[in-house]
């Protein structure tokens, strides 16, 4: 049951700009932002990974901003403040170790050599630029005031461009690794 919870809030999630640009194009934005709340609320409650809790406040903040102040902005800005919480949360792995990357690495492969580290180390900097790169790009959409932007951005561009920084990252980790192997 608690898999298929998470599984659910994070397809809402992936969905999120969608639904907002939907409820936001029949003038609606109340249910949208208490959705997030909702969201932002179950996610806080998962003690899993405390390194998501920000993320989960974001959520919280930014539905929460939305129905008090009765303003929809605060439901386009979540995507700009996701982006900042990942990048807060990536930057923070390198000040105190292991790096985000490595955390991901070490997953498939207890033992990391030195040179894998370090490379982990570079491609969670890599990361934090893409998503200082990214919170600004998705607060241009925000800024511009087109719905049709911000949900293409949101909802689409910013994830391939994230599928892109992760295969290529993987197919460099790969070329790398027969590198430190054929120098050996």
């Amino acid at each position: 049951m608690r898999h298929l919870i998470r599984g659910g809030v994070a397809i809402a999630f992936v969905l999120y700009p969608f639904l907002v640009g939907y409820s936001l194009s029949q003038g609606h934005f109340i249910w949208i932002s208490c959705l997030l709340i909702g969201l932002g609320v179950i996610r806080l409650l998962n003690k899993n990974n405390p390194l998501l809790w920000p993320l989960a406040g974001f959520s919280i903040l930014c539905g929460g901003l939305s129905v008090l102040l009765k303003d929809q902005a605060w439901l386009k800005m979540y995507p700009v403040l996701m982006s900042v919480g990942a990048l807060i949360i990536f930057a923070s792995t390198l000040i105190k170790p292991p790096s985000m990357i490595e955390r991901f690495a070490r997953m498939a492969d207890k033992d990391l050599p030195e040179t894998a580290v370090q490379w982990t180390r570079n491609v969670t900097k890599v990361w934090c630029v893409f998503f200082a790169l990214n919170a600004m790009a998705a607060l241009y959409t925000v800024w511009s005031g087109r719905l049709q932007w911000w949900v293409w951005y949101n909802g689409f561009i910013s994830y391939l461009l994230m599928g892109l920084l992760l295969v290529g990252e993987y197919l460099l980790r790969k070329v790398h690794q027969k590198r430190n192997l054929l120098s050996k």
